[in-house]
């Protein structure tokens, strides 16, 4: 029996749309979460519903969350909870300042390096949902992995006086 699930697809046209995408992305990924993102100020981040959820994931099915950021300033200011999770679970939980964002302004969360919420950019709330499909995925992942690779400043709870 074939394990092939077919891939599927969802136009995201507001930022509720792109808010509950992210919810279901954190609440069906089962190993790892990467987020390249400008600043984490426009999906919900901070809330404590989306906390509880990665905090759930961590905890439950035990997976590894890297948030790849243009720009911490947000975080350090305006994201108690999200601090307080990278306090807590540290060593689940990985927030990197790139020392070389990608030049586009697309922001994108990759689950389990096969489910792809992307938006186009930071301004707009348009984007699109796929899931099982690691074939539009591997573009993100890779362009995720060499970010990653080439470094930038660790975020660590000590930063913020924790």
């Amino acid at each position: 029996m074939d394990n092939f699930v077919t891939p599927e697809s969802r136009s995201l046209v507001s930022w509720l749309d792109v808010s509950r995408a992210v919810d279901e992305l954190v609440a069906r990924c089962e190993k790892t979460l990467d987020v390249l993102d400008q600043s984490l100020a426009l999906q919900g981040w901070e809330s404590r519903a989306r906390c509880d959820a990665l905090l759930a994931a961590m905890n439950e099915r035990n997976v590894r969350i890297r948030m790849l950021l243009a720009d911490d300033a947000n975080v350090l200011s305006a994201m108690p909870r999200l601090t307080n999770l990278l306090k807590t679970h540290g060593h689940r939980l990985t927030l990197m300042v790139a020392e070389n964002p990608p030049q586009s302004a697309s922001n994108y969360v990759v689950a389990d390096r096969q489910h792809i919420l992307f938006r186009p950019n930071s301004v707009r709330s348009h984007g699109s949902l796929n899931w099982h499909d690691p074939y539009k995925s591997t573009t993100y992942m890779s362009t995720f992995e060499v970010v990653w690779q080439q470094g930038g400043r660790r975020v660590f709870p000590d930063a913020f006086g924790l």
